[in-house]
C-alpha cells in the first residue's frame, strides 16, 4: 500500500507538491488555532458577521472536527486527483488547484476564529 502512494507521489511530483501545501496549510492553521485557543474557557466564536453579530459558538472539539475534516478532504482529493492526472492533465492539476484554495480558506477561516475570539 504505502509502495502505491509512494508511486502516485513520484509520478505526478506538480500535484503532489499541491496537496503537499494545501496538508501543510489545514495541519498549520488547525495546530496554529487549538495552540492559540486552548486556554480559553469561555465558548469559541466560530462564526460572526455584520449583521447579526455572533451567529454560531462552539467549543475545542468544533475545531478539531474542522480540521480533521479539512485533512480528510485533502487526503481524498489527493487520490482523486492522481486518477484524474493519470487520464488528462488538466483535470488532475485543476482538482489540485481547487484543494488549495480550499486549504486557503481553511487557514484563513481559523485565522479569523483566532481574531474574533
Amino acid at each position: 500500500m504505502t509502495d502505491l502512494i509512494w508511486h502516485r507521489i513520484l509520478k505526478h511530483r506538480l500535484v503532489s507538491a499541491a496537496f503537499g501545501a494545501s496538508f501543510l496549510l489545514t495541519v498549520g492553521g488547525w495546530f496554529w488555532a487549538v495552540l492559540a485557543l486552548r486556554d480559553l474557557r469561555e465558548p469559541l466564536i466560530l462564526h460572526w458577521s455584520n449583521e447579526a453579530g455572533i451567529d454560531l459558538t462552539g467549543d475545542l472539539w468544533d475545531l478539531f472536527g474542522m480540521g480533521f475534516l479539512g485533512v480528510a478532504v485533502v487526503f481524498m482529493n489527493f487520490f482523486l486527483a492522481t486518477d484524474l492526472e493519470d487520464r488528462d492533465w488538466f483535470l488532475g492539476k485543476f482538482t489540485a488547484a481547487a484543494t488549495l484554495g480550499f486549504a486557503a480558506l481553511i487557514f484563513i477561516g481559523f485565522a479569523a476564529i483566532i481574531s474574533v475570539n
